[in-house]
């Protein structure tokens, strides 16, 4: 959407569900789920908005003290699931999903030699810097944890459901966000979701706009980055092969200011929706002054535009992984080109470490 159409009862809306998911949670912590799932770009500002409400309330009840609420403190995992599927790509999004469950169950378990997150943490030690977040949390003996996620059509999470399944995934809590209310559920998904519902595994939060849903860096700080040309080479690897699973996926957050300030208005623009979100979510008189701050800004320096992210995130991108150019789709999901005798080097160096 065009940012300049956002409206402040848009954001008002968002904040509620902000709000929404931190009750939501702390409910389901309190019956001992104690790990929250995030698959990266799309539930992040919710859930940093979400963290802003908790200190908030934590201000409110407990005076101005430095105390970190247990939304804060909650252990997390983020993991890209984002199934950016090119035109030369030879896997499905519901097989990238599929691979991305597959190393998320080994997460849980504490599989370290399973050929799935062998391949991710393979990338990520190929990636220097870009390389964030934890890769492993602290072993448990149940799969209780909560998957956080934006619903817009609902494909995405129906085939993460399937994904879930077949990896014995069946103990955890989907918090779903649902743009538009669910009007644009397409209605094979809404059918799917609306069992989870019914069988105490789903929790459905309705927003009116999803005004950050893949708008790409400006809005969430999270740079995703995708591999097709090594996607497709893996899926010759004997561990992927017969499933048809793989994905050469990463994700970054650069939010500080470069020294060349080549960053600087997505660095902005972060703050910007940071503090707009916690005026709404703090019931603030001054969000809309906030919210027309950020318009500016955003309209102002072109952050929408996809050639932007694609000049920013060039320098980062090929300093850090062996690509010989990058595309930028209309979801500012970006694309690392790499030439086939690169390819051929890390999969010899992965089949042969």
């Amino acid at each position: 959407m065009n940012v300049m159409d956002l409206t402040l009862n848009d954001v008002q809306s968002y904040a509620a569900a902000c709000k929404a998911m931190h009750d939501y949670i702390e409910t389901l912590r309190m019956e001992g789920y104690d790990l929250l799932v995030v698959p990266s770009r799309g539930a992040h500002p919710f859930l940093q908005a979400a963290k802003s409400y908790a200190h908030n309330q934590t201000a409110a009840t407990r005076g101005p003290r430095l105390f970190a609420p247990p939304l804060v403190r909650m252990e997390e995992l983020y993991l890209p699931f984002t199934a950016d599927i090119a035109s030369d790509q030879n896997v499905s999004s519901s097989a990238i999903r599929g691979y991305w469950s597959r190393v998320l169950a080994a997460i849980l378990r504490g599989d370290k030699s399973e050929p799935a997150y062998r391949f991710y943490e393979f990338l990520r030690q190929q990636a220097g810097s870009l390389a964030v977040g934890v890769s492993q949390v602290r072993p448990r003996n149940h799969f209780r944890f909560i998957f956080v996620d934006t619903v817009v059509s609902g494909r995405a999470i129906t085939e993460i459901f399937g994904g879930f399944a077949a990896y014995g995934l069946s103990e955890c809590h989907f918090l779903l966000l649902l743009d538009k209310g669910g009007r644009d559920l397409k209605p094979e998904y809404k059918r799917a979701i609306d069992a989870m519902v019914a069988r105490g595994r789903a929790t459905t939060i309705p927003v009116d706009n999803i005004f950050t849903e893949d708008e790409g860096p400006a809005m969430s700080g999270i740079w995703t980055v995708t591999m097709p040309e090594l996607m497709n080479a893996a899926l010759t690897l004997p561990a992927f092969a017969g499933t048809g699973q793989a994905a050469a996926t990463l994700f970054y957050w650069e939010i500080r200011r470069r020294d060349d300030r080549s960053n600087l208005p997505i660095t902005v623009s972060n703050g910007h929706l940071s503090t707009m979100l916690y005026s709404a979510v703090a019931d603030g008189g001054v969000t809309g002054l906030f919210l027309k701050d950020f318009q500016d800004h955003v309209s102002g320096s072109h952050l929408q535009d996809q050639a932007l992210t694609k000049e920013v995130a060039w320098p980062v991108v090929s300093r850090n992984l062996p690509i010989r150019s990058i595309d930028v789709t209309g979801s500012h999901v970006v694309r690392g080109r790499m030439d086939a005798k690169t390819i051929e080097g890390l999969i010899r160096k992965f089949s042969n470490p």
